[in-house]
């Protein structure tokens, strides 16, 4: 399994506004990447948030963080988050329930 970490910083007062573009416009996109498992998002309290993506496989990752949907998913999120998204892949070595 791997796992898409993305960070970026929220613009003031945005946190709900962002909850439900990630829902409405991201969700129909990731969710039909090949292995998707599940997204998981926090929101910090200097108003930061990081986003915690998992799928199957590599590939099913590397298609999303270099695919056109993520480029399509992303492109009204301008006036939701500052500055550029951070983005980290790493395989995921223990997880819990």
């Amino acid at each position: 399994m791997y796992c898409l970490i993305a960070h970026n910083q929220i613009k003031p007062g945005k946190v709900q506004a962002l909850a439900k573009a990630l829902d409405k416009d991201v969700m129909p996109y990731m969710s039909r990447t090949p292995g998707f498992r599940a997204m998981s998002v926090s929101a910090g309290p200097k108003g930061e948030y990081t986003a915690f993506v998992t799928w199957d496989a590599k590939a099913g990752c590397d298609d999303w963080v270099n695919g056109q949907g993520r480029k399509k998913a992303l492109a009204n999120f301008g006036d939701l988050v500052e500055g550029p998204m951070r983005l980290e892949v790493g395989e995921v070595i223990f997880q819990s329930k």
